[in-house]
């Protein structure tokens, strides 16, 4: 799934003010509140929730997720911003990927592929990555802010892990168990009958769990 920021909006011109924090933030007290080195490699694919911070006198939102780049893949700390629509990544971020930064880049950002644009030079943020809207709405994020216990979470449940419906477990193990029970008694019934005759029977019993798998698997698809 690629987030196709290009085609999707056109270029108007943004420039988010974030005078209340830079590179040296990201790299000192930020990482040493979410516990996760700035632009350390990182040993996750992706992760379903993760716990951000507030920082700077405009509690800024900060999480931290996997970027992967060029088969590398490393922390990056984002802000979250409602207001803006598109995702940045800055130079400096590119650069630890031994990458020429770009106008924009695809990236598998926590293992969605995603177009991340390159915040404009003159603009006032150049040194911080933004995590926007589009990001959060095509993931279907679920972002809970609690000022009052100074408590962040952003959890993603656009995952396969995560859509898997409990009832339909439940209606899957019942089928399965109906399906062995009805198994058995078949088995028991044909042993009845052809009880003298145990290859025949033998033979009987694998014709029909072959039958049974086939019809059930063209099913189940």
């Amino acid at each position: 799934m690629l987030i196709d920021i290009e085609n999707s909006f056109p270029y108007e011109r943004y420039d988010y003010v974030f005078e209340d924090i830079h590179s040296k933030d990201l790299h000192e007290q930020i990482s040493k509140r979410l516990k996760i080195q700035y632009l350390s490699d990182s040993s996750l694919t992706e992760v379903k929730e993760v716990n951000g911070t507030f920082f700077g006198p405009h509690y800024r939102i900060i999480v931290s997720l996997p970027v992967k780049i060029n088969q590398k893949r490393k922390n990056v700390h984002f802000v979250v911003d409602t207001v803006s629509p598109r995702t940045y990544i800055c130079k400096e971020v590119y650069e630890s990927f031994s990458t020429i930064a770009s106008f924009s880049r695809s990236v598998l950002l926590n293992n969605i592929a995603t177009v991340a644009l390159l915040p404009p030079s003159d603009s006032h943020f150049t040194d911080i990555n933004v995590l926007g809207t589009e990001y959060l709405k095509v993931t279907s994020a679920n972002l809970t802010i609690d000022f009052e216990n100074e408590h962040v979470s952003l959890r993603f449940i656009n995952h396969e892990d995560d859509q898997i419906n409990p009832h339909f477990i439940s209606q899957l193990k019942f089928n399965v168990l109906n399906g062995m029970v009805g198994i058995g008694l078949f088995a028991l019934a044909l042993f009845m009958i052809f009880k003298k005759k145990p290859l025949f029977l033998f033979s009987v019993i694998i014709a029909f769990l072959t039958f049974y798998y086939i019809v059930y698997t063209s099913n189940s698809n």
